[in-house]
């Protein structure tokens, strides 16, 4: 099975609305990691739930950079995200404080961002935290950004013998901003930076032939059937994980 996943990271809803646009076109599920749009002071991203298919799994993004105060970043996001059931870190930060905090607030599975060689079945965190599963990320479009020699090609993603079996789960990571403008490399990607929040539509994937992430998006999209696709919670229920 594969699982589409998308970080938010504050992306304005514009783009958030045509990344989505692209999967329902193709009746294709994923899993949106949610930052805490209350925190973006552009006021252009705001909230998920019921926005979406149901076929898209809110779980929740929450940024622990910097902080001590684990428990009032969780309350937060869970007032935010209350049917939440898994989290991504943003930049990878978590520990066993943190992932107590998410366990005893309902959560049951986390996903590393960091890609490990080869595959990862997903496994039980602790023995104290019962039904609580880590999964494993096998790609991320951002850290394609700064290799020349990716070409944004579905024959280059990791794993793709596994996409049909139902019994495996390859997670692939993308953010909506990269896939909006068809980035490439790096440098596209920092030219943006300062121009965030902002949508710039006639710099979107739209308005030309994607080359770059978008493109290889479109070929996943339409060289794995809808069918093999799901998100992690309807993964984890039908393995029995929870």
């Amino acid at each position: 099975m594969l699982a589409i996943t998308l970080d938010v990271d504050w992306a304005p809803d514009p783009i958030m609305d045509d990344v989505i646009a692209v999967l329902d076109a193709r009746s294709i599920p994923s899993t949106l990691f949610c930052t805490n749009y209350k925190r973006d002071r552009s006021g252009r991203s705001s909230g998920l739930t019921g926005r979406y298919h149901e076929r898209h799994e809110i779980a929740l993004h929450p940024n622990f950079q910097h902080i001590g105060a684990y428990d009032t970043e969780w309350d937060e996001m869970c007032a935010l995200y209350p049917s939440a059931r898994g989290w991504r870190s943003h930049n990878g930060v978590t520990g066993w404080p943190i992932i107590k905090g998410g366990f005893t607030r309902g959560l049951r599975y986390e996903v590393y961002p960091s890609v490990f060689r080869g595959y990862v079945d997903p496994s039980p965190v602790n023995r104290a935290l019962s039904e609580y599963f880590a999964f494993t990320t096998s790609f991320w479009d951002s850290h394609m950004l700064h290799e020349p020699g990716f070409f944004w090609t579905f024959a280059q993603l990791p794993l793709r013998e596994l996409y049909a079996d139902d019994a495996k789960l390859v997670v692939l990571g993308f953010h909506p901003n990269i896939l909006y403008y068809d980035m490439r490399t790096a440098a596209e990607y920092d030219a943006r930076k300062a121009t965030f929040h902002e949508v710039d539509e006639t710099a979107s994937h739209r308005r030309r032939r994607p080359s770059g992430a978008m493109k290889l998006f479109f070929e996943l999209l339409d060289s794995v059937p809808a069918g093999n696709f799901t998100n992690l919670s309807s993964f984890g229920s039908k393995a029995g994980f929870w």
